[in-house]
């Protein structure tokens, strides 16, 4: 039976014959629409068929999760786990696409019908994507779906905590830092599956700092305060929405806050997580 795509080591899979619905296959021009099978004169079904978001895609992620997302039917995380009954439906209506065969788009609506309430982000993703496609089906039978990913992601992003290897051992939705600044905090939660150049920058209190990537980490560095005490944390630049509150908690360190570098001093370099040790210096 032809699948959405290959699956790994497979040539590559024959494409969709013309007319027949294909969640990876060419895609219709933007907007276009096809008539309607009912009475003649009725307003023409548009192709546009708002498919899965992004996971993200980390711990917890269903590992058949992008392969549907990406339209990739005969994929082997997919197929293996059809003995669940979301998945199943999706494998099913997934190949019903590529095929258009009425005895799998039946089986397929039947194991959608049947599936238990969602148990997950994903999951419920999941089931609204593939409410979609079978309504897109019955509308215009022949059609090819042009899919598009919609913003935002399957799975809420959320600023879970904050570690710094200037506090070892601490972590989570407060850490102590020096009113001096400079300390670099890192981020903690989902938003870190997420390609990093789509976390820019997070307020503390009322200052924005910007956020930068170490280490395959996202960090930002902890602004000087001239007060002690909690300061909330939010991401406040990023592609996409990100919940969750953390916060510094201010100290008046030990000894005087250091001054600026002096001439000929460079930059301290990119910091380690916590908990990470630096890399030896080369001999």
């Amino acid at each position: 039976m032809p699948a959405c795509g290959g699956s790994p080591g497979s040539s590559p899979s024959t494409p969709a014959p013309s007319g027949s619905a294909n969640p990876s296959g060419s895609a219709a021009p933007s907007g276009s629409a096809v008539a309607s099978p009912g009475e003649t004169g009725d307003p023409p079904v548009s192709r546009i068929l708002t498919w899965l978001r992004i996971g993200p895609n980390g711990e917890g992620t269903p590992l058949w999760y992008d392969p549907l997302k990406d339209g990739d039917c005969g994929d082997e995380q997919l197929l293996s786990s059809r003995g669940q009954p979301i998945p199943r439906a999706g494998a099913l209506l997934c190949e019903a696409a590529t095929t258009n065969d009425d005895e799998l788009w039946r089986q397929g609506e039947e194991a959608l019908a049947a599936a238990p309430a969602p148990g997950s982000c994903w999951e419920e993703e999941t089931v609204a994507g593939l409410q979609r496609l079978v309504e897109f089906h019955r509308r215009a039978p022949e059609a090819v779906p042009d899919l598009r990913v919609p913003e935002g992601t399957a799975c809420p992003l959320v600023l879970e905590g904050l570690v710094s290897p200037l506090a070892p051992g601490l972590e989570g939705p407060e850490i102590p830092v020096s009113t001096c600044g400079g300390a670099p905090v890192f981020l903690q939660g989902n938003l870190e599956w997420m390609p990093p150049e789509g976390i820019r920058a997070v307020t503390v209190g009322a200052t924005e700092v910007p956020v930068e990537q170490g280490n395959g980490s996202l960090f930002f560095r902890a602004p000087p305060s001239d007060v002690t005490g909690h300061v909330p944390v939010s991401v406040t630049d990023a592609d996409w929405p990100v919940g969750g509150l953390a916060h510094l908690v201010y100290e008046v360190p030990a000894t005087a806050c250091p001054g600026p570098p002096t001439a000929g001093q460079g930059p301290t370099g990119t910091p380690a997580p916590a908990g990470t040790p630096a890399p030896a210096p080369t001999p």
